[in-house]
């Protein structure tokens, strides 16, 4: 900002009209306000800060405080400068509350603060109104465009008498304000402030499921988790209660099953008792077989007496049969083994012979077995061979095909390489399409807003019509009620006065004005009015008074809403630009190109990571490629040369054989023929041998065995002929007459035992029947047939008991269970909640510590400042070593600031006498002036050389030379000449006469009793 004209009237010191023009001092001037003491040098800052902003740059008085006491009373205590910004001229005026003379009449009236601000023309004119007479709008304005508050352009612009050190002592918080303004680090702040808004949702979170764990308990009609702890302490008793009064109805329920159990089984023995007696009757019909079965049992005992010599002669007759067949096959056996014995002699002959001729075979078999192990020894070395062959073929196919596979993958890779080139261009192409979609996508929800807002202004603006007509009638209604009220309170009146008129008597005074005379009395001309209908129309009036306010209200309401709705969509056409022109429909398709413009970025992030992950991949196979082919080499030349080795060694063994015998296979077969032939005549003799022995041993013992048997044959026909005297004998003195009764009468054991089963079986079922019975008549004795019916009603009585305790327990279980289950479902959120809080705890240290509330309680934004302020202190300290002649540096404090205090931008002052830092406070006041020049010098070039949305492009100093010493104040001036040089203005305001002398153009204050005025001097023709 560069002021162009400032013009005070009644301000300050200058009681008429004052104007200094900036531009008369020359382009980018170093000049000197100067003037008496109290003459108003530091009001022309004043005047510029108030204008401005509606504040004098030392804060000790207000803008009402401001209005010369010599001054006249017609003219107003108003300011007006003209400033140049980024290329474009700017006007604003400013007038503070102050007290006026009446425009009419005696005494003042008070005229309240107001302010403009216009956009001049090129020939400064004033083209654009942007601020009317609203103070607030018109600082916001200024705020806007210079990017400074009051207070930062009093810090950085402007170094108010005894404020200089203000920028120098600020503490961080401050300070962060300035420079966030100064270097438009708001993004970092909106970092600070999402992470906090994520931070303060998660704790939201957290308190909303701790609402909702409230409302788990709601949800059970408990009101907390100690009265949950609490229910299911005293459903405990009640549970156990109604569990043993199930028990005890299941006991009752039990016991008169039980009785019913007794019942059936006493009536079951009354039942079985019958059955007896049936099944014994039953069995008593078998009788007859039973005693044909004893009688032939009985006869069977009979012939007991002669079964030993009946076996005799059976066992007789078999020896004597079997001897016999023995002899005969005794001398079968005899014969057979003579002819054996003569054979074996015959084929121990032939193998003698064929024995004989072995050791010739085994020679033979020699030269055989020489021969065949060198040929096998040639049909190794030729398998390994063709192993190699094969092996070495392999390894070079393999090695092929592994070379052909890499030269490919080259390939593909520079293909893939080519194409995510391509594609990494296409997206740079898109980047921050997502920021344009949001940001038409809020273009579109205002441009909604809009268009509501004006489909909404028709209806709006009729109904604001039809109030305002609305409004008319009960006016006119009010009216026409109002002089009706009147017209019956003066026709009451008259009425009254008529009825006094009529009591009125001659020579009497009169009851209202005391008279005796009575020259015209008053007459009834009309029916009279009653105070009910003086009442009835003042009502009817209020009435309609009520609804003419009403009526009012309505309008005025729709009034504002319609201003509301102007204000919203003039506001919202502002906003939207040259979008607030077109259509809607443009703005959706607007909209969705950015759409396809931020899923085309998706797509080609995702392809190009999975692209890169390919190419990455295809190199790592290359480079695995290339190392095994590499690594095969050595591999594929050591197998070549092992097939010339073997090559050579199989020569070599075809040269060594002794004479050609044909196949390997051959020369096996025959080899195995003369081995075979060797083995077979070794096992002929031996088994010759063996058998001829065999065949004389059989026969010896062939003779002997025909030998015993002829004895044994002999001795068992005198033995059958005994035994068949015997049995004769003792069949005479039996009681069977013949063989065949003997034989008929007696059993089979199987036979005989089954008989003997039947008849016990019969006899044990029947003693079982009436021992059955016996018992069964015991246990009936002095029992009665039960009432099965009466025991089957007790045993429902008990079970419908039993279910109504069942449903009591089941009602107190379920109620447990869900008392048990919100329990659970608590601890599940307790659990929840315990995710959230470790969530909170990532979130929430993020932003403690973007938002500097942990460790050196620096703030993300902070810390950019800080190296920003590094910045500015490289360049303020290289003025600072310059007028303290090599003594101070000025640098950033390291450590943290005690307390809760934000940190992190705090000065320190570095003194090379001593080697030490202190803060800068320490500082006398000339070396504060110097160092607070400094910082402003340093602080304006590092702004400008960042090319931000501020521009320090005038500097004002008020006073603080006269501290410096003669060596100091030329090095000040001679920075501040450089500064000039640079295109920047300054402006010092000082007693010092060095200045003067050095500083030809000069702003000249002079002082008087009607008021300071002001004149340039020493300018530089343009």
């Amino acid at each position: 900002m560069t002021p162009l004209v400032l013009t005070m009237q009644a301000f300050g010191p200058f009681a008429a009209e004052e104007t200094i023009n900036f531009s008369q001092l020359g382009r980018s001037p170093l000049f000197l306000i100067n003037g008496p003491t109290g003459a108003g040098k530091s009001s022309i800052l004043d005047a510029i800060c108030f204008a401005l902003y509606g504040q004098t740059t030392g804060e000790e008085r207000s803008g009402t405080q401001m209005r010369c006491d010599q001054a006249a009373d017609t003219l107003l205590t108003e300011v007006t400068l003209d400033f140049y910004l980024r290329g474009e001229n700017y006007r604003v005026r400013r007038a503070p509350q102050q007290e006026r003379p009446k425009a009419r009449g005696e005494g003042t009236t008070t005229q309240n603060a107001e302010a403009q601000l216009w956009r001049l023309t090129a020939d400064d004119k004033e083209n654009e109104c942007l601020v009317a007479r609203s103070v607030n709008d018109a600082t916001a304005q200024v705020q806007a465009l210079l990017g400074l508050d009051a207070s930062q352009f009093r810090q950085v612009m402007v170094l108010p008498q005894g404020k200089f050190r203000e920028l120098l002592l600020a503490e961080s918080k401050d300070r962060e304000k300035i420079f966030s303004q100064l270097f438009q680090t708001h993004i970092f702040q909106r970092i600070e402030e999402h992470l906090r808004t994520q931070a303060n949702q998660i704790d939201r979170a957290v308190k909303d499921h701790q609402h909702r764990v409230q409302g788990i308990l709601d949800a059970s009609d408990i009101e907390s988790e100690a009265a949950l702890i609490e229910a299911l302490e005293a459903l405990a008793p009640e549970h156990q209660a109604a569990e043993k009064a199930l028990a005890i109805a299941k006991q009752h329920r039990e016991q008169a099953e039980a009785a019913e159990r007794q019942g059936q089984e006493c009536q079951a023995l009354f039942d079985r008792h019958t059955a007896l007696g049936a099944e014994k009757n039953q069995r008593l019909h078998q009788q007859p077989e039973i005693e044909r079965a004893q009688q032939r049992l009985s006869a069977h005992e009979q012939t007991q007496a002669l079964v030993e010599p009946f076996h005799r002669v059976q066992t007789a007759q078999q020896t004597a049969s079997a001897t016999q067949q023995g002899r005969v096959q005794a001398q079968t056996a005899v014969e057979k083994q003579q002819a054996t014995h003569q054979h074996a002699q015959q084929a121990l002959h032939q193998a003698q012979t064929r024995y004989q001729q072995l050791p010739e075979r085994r020679e033979q078999a020699g030269r055989l077995q020489q021969a065949l192990e060198q040929f096998q020894a040639l049909t190794g070395v030729e398998q390994a061979l063709h192993q190699a062959q094969q092996t070495w073929q392999s390894l070079y196919r393999q090695l092929d095909q592994q070379t052909q596979q890499r030269d490919t993958i080259a390939e593909q890779g520079e293909a893939l390489a080519a194409r995510l080139k391509a594609e990494q261009i296409e997206r740079n192409h898109l980047a921050g399409c997502d920021e344009m979609l949001k940001s038409r996508q809020a273009l579109h929800a205002q441009r909604q807003t809009l268009a509501g807002l004006e489909s909404q202004r028709a209806a709006l603006a009729e109904q604001v019509a039809q109030a305002a007509s609305d409004v008319e009638h009960h006016q006119q209604t009010v009216e026409r009620y109002k002089r009706r009220a009147t017209e019956q309170e003066m026709h009451w009146h008259q009425g009254q006065a008529a009825l006094l008129a009529a009591r009125l008597e001659s020579q009497q005074p009169c009851p209202v004005c005391g008279s005796c005379d009575h020259p015209a009395p008053a007459v009834q001309e009309q029916p009279p009015v009653t105070q009910a209908d003086v009442k009835r129309a003042r009502t009817e009036h209020e009435q309609a008074h009520q609804a003419l306010v009403q009526a009012q209200q309505l309008q005025q309401r729709l009034t504002q809403q319609l201003k509301y709705n102007d204000e919203q969509s003039e506001y919202l056409r502002h906003t939207l630009g040259e979008w607030g022109a077109k259509p809607l429909s443009a703005l959706e398709a607007a909209c969705q190109e950015s759409q396809r413009h931020v899923e085309r970025y998706q797509v080609l992030t995702r392809e190009l990571a999975t692209q890169e992950r390919t190419l990455e991949q295809q190199r790592s196979e290359w480079k695995a490629l290339d190392t095994q082919i590499k690594a095969q080499q050595p591999e594929l030349e050591a197998a070549q040369k092992r097939c010339h080795q073997l090559e050579a060694q199989c020569e070599q063994l075809r040269r060594a054989l002794p004479e050609p015998h044909g196949s390997l296979e051959a020369l096996q077969a025959e080899l195995g023929r003369v081995q075979s032939d060797i083995q077979q005549s070794e096992a002929a003799w031996q088994s010759a041998q063996e058998s001829a022995h065999h065949a004389q041993t059989a026969l010896a013992r062939a003779e002997t065995t025909l030998s015993d048997i002829a004895q044994r044959a002999a001795a068992a026909t005198q033995a059958l002929s005994a035994a068949q005297n015997e049995w004769q004998l003792a069949l005479s003195s039996s009681a069977f007459d013949n063989d065949a009764d003997f034989i008929q009468a007696r059993l089979e054991a199987p036979e005989r035992q089954a008989l003997i089963e039947t008849v016990t079986l019969f006899q044990q079922a029947l003693a079982k029947l009436d021992g059955q019975l016996e018992d069964s008549q015991t246990r009936l004795e002095g029992l009665t047939p039960p009432d099965l019916t009466a025991l089957a009603e007790q045993v429902a009585s008990a079970q419908a008991h039993e279910q109504v305790c069942n449903q009591t327990y089941q009602r107190l279980a379920a109620r447990i269970a869900q008392l048990t289950a919100t329990q659970q479902k608590l601890k599940a959120a307790h659990a929840a909640e315990a995710e959230l809080e470790a969530e909170y705890r990532l979130w929430g240290t993020l932003s403690e510590i973007a938002n500097g509330r942990t460790g050196h309680r620096i703030s993300l934004q902070r810390f950019v400042l800080g190296v920003l302020l590094d910045d500015v202190l490289i360049q303020a300290s290289e003025r600072l070593v310059r007028m303290s002649r090599g003594r101070y540096q000025l640098v950033r404090r390291e450590d943290p600031s005690k307390g809760n205090k934000a940190s992190g931008l705090e000065l320190d002052v570095a003194d090379t006498y001593t080697g030490k830092n202190r803060p800068v406070a320490t500082l006398s006041g000339g070396e504060s002036f110097m160092a607070a020049l400094a910082l402003a010098l340093g602080l304006s070039d590092v702004v400008q050389a960042y090319a931000g949305g501020i521009q320090l492009d005038t500097l004002f100093i008020d006073e603080g030379f006269g501290s410096l010493d003669q060596d100091a104040l030329d090095q000040a001036i001679a920075m501040l000449s450089e500064l000039q040089m640079g295109g920047r203005m300054i402006g010092i305001i000082s007693h010092v006469s060095e200045l003067k002398e050095q500083m030809p153009v000069r702003i000249e204050v002079r002082a008087s009793r009607q008021g300071s005025t002001v004149q340039v001097q020493g300018v530089i023709p343009a």
